[in-house]
């Protein structure tokens, strides 16, 4: 017995030996790189370059995706025949190529039962016409459809106007059933215009922006637009230091109360047509009226008048940027004030102000002078009161100079008269347009200065008066001024005086200089000033 299994166990043994001399060592792969090469992940939307349309959306064969216009609810609006020509893209897990994002992909029920995928809150459709990869046959098919991409600023969409009334409207705003197309922005927000705005006008926000919620500016960095909308069309302004977007020279808004996307509820908010929508029949804005004109009179030459050609006045005694006329002055000297001031060419706006009078009004200023009214002035082109009691002057935008009438208070905080003793009273004298008051020097002679050092070295201390003369107040005479050469630069001179500042008026109305170093030795100059010897 003990030899069989011996015999056995040999047999077993040599048949292993035999097969394991014979069959192959096993392959053993060290190096990752030898296996095959899997094939790459296809993503389920795809971001092609197109050479018409720069980057647009495709399925992961590099088909073209499509948005359809009328969708501004988050719904689609493409519905029975209309899905032979546009069936849905529709894909369970999205994954995207870089530059896009997942998260702006969403599905959606349709109301036929199926899916379908949106970007952006845009169902996404193939076009039936589209036979390869690449063809975008599909854009701006009866101004609603248009190739999808990922660059949009804008949309432009088409849909039923539902006002804040709940009323149905039409695109002329009256009531009534049917689509209008209009702008949007990306999101599906309507875009609104201003009837009372004009070009590149932006006549609704305040400068605080405390009536932004209501009607915010539309805040947009345009980037690509549907093909449908003209990128000349578009433009921006700057509203208080932030940039709003205009159309055909429409500032653009957003309505506050539109509270989904594809809400238009704007269109009859206070009342129908007062903030329309935007679209390619808008018109271009008007050019804006100017609310301060320049008009051409033959006594005075370019002078400053409102909207409709009233003339407009300086008076003498506002050297403050604060109005002296109150109470019963104003009976013949009304306020000028808009808020919005918008200037003929020629003109500067940032030459215009506003300041809160004494009395609680407000009032435009020019150059720091308060503007009025004349009553006396009854038609378009009046001038009836330049040099009223020669206090009220004609405004006009190239005065070089004025004439004004004041309390002198020097350096010492004493107020004097025009004799530079001690007392409380108006003197009349000559300041620049800007209201900086203008000195002689005592030990001047004729048309020479006797006080600027030659390397100006004491300039800062009484700096000269340096300026072409160009317009004057009518009680002044031009032939009182001249100029001279003070070490190659040019002073102006009035009645044979070189005229100085005093550097240490601070502030427009200043008038310290009448007592530096004593009162008197750096007079004032006006009309009764003697001629200089």
């Amino acid at each position: 017995m003990k030899n069989i299994y011996l015999v056995l166990f040999v047999a077993v043994f040599l048949l292993q030996s035999c097969s394991s001399d014979n069959d192959p060592d096993p392959i053993i792969i060290d190096d990752p790189q030898q296996m095959d090469d899997p094939e790459p992940e296809v993503n389920a939307v795809k971001l092609a370059d197109n050479s018409t349309f720069g980057k647009i959306l495709t399925d992961a064969d590099g088909m073209s995706l499509y948005f359809f216009s009328l969708d501004t609810k988050d719904t689609s609006e493409c519905l029975d025949g209309c899905l032979d020509a546009w069936p849905v893209f529709y894909e369970e897990t999205i994954t995207v190529d870089a530059g896009l994002n997942t998260s702006d992909f969403a599905t959606i029920d349709r109301a036929d039962g199926a899916k379908q995928t949106t970007y952006k809150g845009w169902p996404l459709y193939y076009f039936a016409s589209d036979s390869a990869a690449g063809d975008t046959n599909g854009d701006d098919v009866n101004n609603v459809w248009y190739i999808a991409k990922p660059d949009y600023s804008l949309m432009y969409v088409r849909t039923q106007l539902v006002g804040h009334d709940g009323l149905n409207y039409l695109e002329d705003y009256t009531e009534g059933e049917g689509s209008t197309s209009y702008i949007t922005d990306i999101d599906g927000n309507t875009l609104y215009i201003f009837i009372n705005d004009a070009k590149d006008t932006n006549n609704f926000t305040n400068p605080d922006f405390s009536n932004d919620a209501v009607w915010p500016i539309a805040e947009i960095t345009l980037d690509k637009i549907p093909s449908i909308l003209n990128v000349g069309d578009f433009g921006t302004i700057d509203v208080f230091g932030r940039t709003q977007l205009t159309y055909k020279g429409w500032p653009l808004y957003y309505f506050g109360q539109d509270a989904v996307r594809g809400d238009n509820k704007g269109i009859s908010f206070p009342f129908p047509g007062v903030w329309p929508i935007a679209n390619i029949d808008t018109p271009m804005a008007p050019e804006p009226e100017s609310t301060v004109k320049l008009a051409e009179d033959m006594t005075f030459g370019s002078i400053l008048t409102d909207a409709d050609g009233m003339s407009l006045y300086f008076f003498s005694l506002d050297t403050k940027d604060t109005s002296e006329c109150l109470d019963g002055c104003l009976n013949a000297w009304p306020v000028f004030y808009n808020e919005n001031i918008i200037v003929d060419s020629g003109l500067d706006a940032a030459d215009f102000a506003t300041i809160d009078r004494t009395d609680g009004t407000k009032q435009t200023t020019y150059k720091g002078w308060p503007l009025y009214y004349f009553a006396g002035d009854n038609v378009e082109g009046d001038v009836n009161g330049d040099k009223v009691n020669d206090v009220w002057y004609i405004a006009k935008p190239d005065y070089s100079l004025m004439y004004v009438r004041t309390q002198l208070v020097g350096h010492d905080g004493l107020n004097y008269l025009g004799d530079y003793t001690e007392g409380d009273g108006s003197t009349f004298y000559i300041t620049d347009i800007e209201g900086r008051t203008l000195y002689g020097f005592i030990a001047d002679t004729k048309d020479t200065n006797n006080y600027t050092a030659s390397d100006f070295s004491n300039d800062s201390v009484w700096p000269i008066f340096e300026m072409d003369l160009d317009k004057l107040p009518s009680i002044l005479d031009p032939a009182d001024f001249g100029s001279i050469d003070v070490f190659g630069r040019t002073q102006v001179t009035y009645k044979g005086w070189p005229l100085y500042y005093f550097g240490q008026d601070e502030a427009r109305g200043d008038n310290k200089g009448i007592s530096f170093p004593a009162p008197g030795v750096w007079p004032i100059l006006n009309v009764d000033s003697p001629l200089l010897q």
